[in-house]
């Protein structure tokens, strides 16, 4: 059974994120003040964390610096947010504890977004910061991408395009809920609807056109699961079995591993969707966000 603290953060989820995602008609301008809701909790970050807004001209975002940095480490964070709404700064918490826990330097991208910005405006953000990042001298072997739910289908895409390009790849990801099949054909997305406390895909199919525009939501740059996995980095998924994109991370995991691709798939149970970025309210949060930073510990830098 999940802990007292997740359960209180699920009645909360529910009031205050999946009552505006499950309404009868699609609301951007309500999802984005509900995905901002979170900002309204004290940021308990860890302590002697340092906040720095980037100067990079691709680097848009917010750097987080623990005070203990393995010397080459380095992460690329992409928040979640469906590709409509979210900020760095809504996932700051998230970002600064997994630099923490990672001894790593972490830039948060502030990556633009649908539907004012559509495909493949936000990919090539991301892309961009990648090659940012290698200007400035960074390793990709010392360079590690992170994302939770949109994030993580946009951070196996961003790997996708610089394979595509045969350019260097990060030496792991880390993907945390990660929305793979913006379809919608996994069964979880029927079967967990009520069960999970935060996502409501109610409103998928204007969600992903408002990100996809004309191309085909099943593109394998939008929809990862769709694409060829061969060569790509190390992965890392967490996914809840209560969640509704539990099918996008558990499948990925089955079609990693068919690709020989190193893959450590978690599963988590009754918790749900996204609940990493609850840290460090929860006891499961901090669990989780401790065992993505020892990943990367172990696989980057």
């Amino acid at each position: 059974m999940p802990s007292l603290p997740a359960r209180m953060l699920d009645v909360a989820s529910r009031l205050l994120v999946k009552r505006v995602l499950d309404r009868p008609t699609f609301d951007l301008a309500a999802v984005r003040r509900a995905m901002r809701a979170r900002q309204t909790l004290p940021d308990l970050l860890p302590r002697g964390l340092r906040v720095e807004p980037s100067r990079e001209p691709h680097l848009k975002g917010e750097w987080l610096l623990p005070t203990d940095v393995a010397p080459r480490r380095t992460l690329l964070f992409l928040h979640g947010g469906g590709y409509v709404a979210g900020t760095p700064r809504a996932f700051r918490p998230l970002a600064g504890w997994i630099a923490a826990q990672a001894r790593a330097r972490v830039i948060s991208l502030d990556y633009r977004l649908a539907p004012e910005h559509p495909f493949p405006a936000a990919l090539d953000d991301a892309v961009a910061a990648v090659r940012a990042l290698y200007a400035l001298g960074t390793d990709p072997h010392a360079l590690g991408i992170v994302g939770d739910s949109a994030g993580g289908g946009l951070a196996l895409a961003t790997c996708l395009a610089l394979r595509e390009a045969q350019e260097r790849l990060p030496a792991a990801l880390a993907l945390i809920s990660p929305l793979t099949d913006f379809a919608g054909t996994g069964e979880s997305c029927r079967t967990n609807a009520d069960r999970d406390a935060v996502l409501s895909l109610r409103h998928q199919a204007a969600m992903a056109r408002a990100y996809a525009g004309a191309h085909p939501v099943e593109h394998p740059l939008i929809s990862p699961l769709y694409a060829d996995l061969r060569g790509m980095p190390s992965m890392l998924i967490h996914a809840s079995d209560a969640e509704v994109l539990f099918d996008d991370a558990r499948r990925l995991a089955e079609q990693a591993r068919e690709a020989q691709v190193a893959v450590e798939f978690t599963v988590w149970r009754d918790l749900a969707h996204d609940f990493h970025a609850s840290v460090p309210y929860s006891p499961e949060a901090r669990l989780a966000v401790k065992g993505v930073g020892a990943y990367f510990a172990r696989r980057v830098g």
